[in-house]
């Protein structure tokens, strides 16, 4: 993926307009509440557009996560990694071409902006389990059952 072919930088740094827009796609998957999403917001993630701000064919994101919830997922998944070592966590990636290979490179440029970072992902979420692995993420720990739903949860983390 060619620099020109996305915007990612930190929220403050992007349009009310950008911003909503963001939040409009987020919301829509349904993964994250509207409550939730706007304090999240306030913590200043990073955020990627692909390829621009105009033509929006996906979305991802760096977020700064609330402590008491960075808690529960590093106790729940009985990992050996301390919580407060990661800063971002990796999410609210959104597609919404059915293009090959756009979960992939958002998740890559992402990864690669910062360091020591975490994921959570479905247990059954065979193709990102996949792309996870494949940019260097390590599975850490033990599957969990979500708080959010009926479905088991991995923990992935990044040093790098």
């Amino acid at each position: 993926m060619n620099k020109e072919n996305y915007v990612i930088k930190n929220a403050s740094e992007f349009s009310t307009e950008e911003k909503n827009k963001f939040k409009e796609i987020v919301l829509s998957m349904g993964e994250v509440s509207e409550n939730t999403f706007d304090g999240l917001m306030r913590k200043n993630p990073v955020i990627l557009f692909y390829p621009n701000t105009n033509n929006i064919e996906a979305v991802g994101a760096l977020k700064v996560p609330n402590k008491s919830y960075k808690t529960k997922v590093f106790d729940h998944s009985k990992t050996e990694f301390e919580s407060v070592d990661f800063e971002y966590e990796l999410g609210w990636i959104v597609s919404l071409k059915q293009k090959k290979g756009i979960g992939k490179l958002i998740t890559e440029v992402l990864s690669e902006f910062k360091p020591k970072i975490y994921s959570t992902v479905r247990t059954e979420n065979i193709g990102m389990n996949k792309i996870m692995n494949s940019l260097g993420f390590e599975k850490t720990g033990i599957e969990y059952k979500s708080e959010r739903g009926n479905y088991n949860n991995l923990l992935y983390i990044k040093i790098k």
